[in-house]
């Protein structure tokens, strides 16, 4: 669709928004696949590369999943050998996820795979565009985190 196609009385933001998530999550997949993960276990070290030692709970808040499935993602995970979990020193009935030599060394593809899609994404955007496109989406995300929704 070129620019010129393009009629904003016609077009639903939300449908655009959604088009676009799923396109980037294709192409996530297909760099991950490269790696040797799934998205969601590659989200979930990124997760762990910013705070080490978070309990399953933790995770599934983080990743908006429920602890099973956590506990599916963990396990895989364990078994690559990318991470280890522990038991907390204050309560053994509780494990901490931490990650493993072999987890911080694929953390930089994992970053450098999120760095090319997201150069993919943004393309042939000028700074000054970038900035404003990321001004007006957290805008959006403000949005629909803190005004209800009014069926009416």
């Amino acid at each position: 669709m070129g620019e010129s196609e393009i009629n904003p009385d016609k077009v639903m933001i939300g449908h655009l928004v959604a088009n676009i998530a799923r396109l980037q999550a294709s192409r996530a997949d297909r760099f991950m696949e490269q790696i040797g993960l799934y998205r969601g276990q590659a989200i979930l070290l990124l997760i762990l590369s910013h705070k080490d030692g978070l309990t399953h709970s933790e995770i599934a808040g983080k990743l908006e999943i429920s602890p099973a499935a956590v506990t599916k993602v963990i396990k895989r995970l364990e078994e690559l050998k990318y991470l280890q979990r522990q038991p907390d020193p204050a309560d053994e009935r509780i494990s901490r996820v931490f990650l493993e030599e072999e987890g911080w060394a694929v953390i930089h593809q994992i970053k450098d795979a999120f760095q090319q899609i997201d150069q993919i994404l943004l393309g042939n955007l000028s700074q000054e565009e970038q900035n404003t496109l990321f001004k007006l989406l957290m805008q959006v995300y403000s949005n629909l985190l803190t005004r209800p929704l009014d069926p009416s």
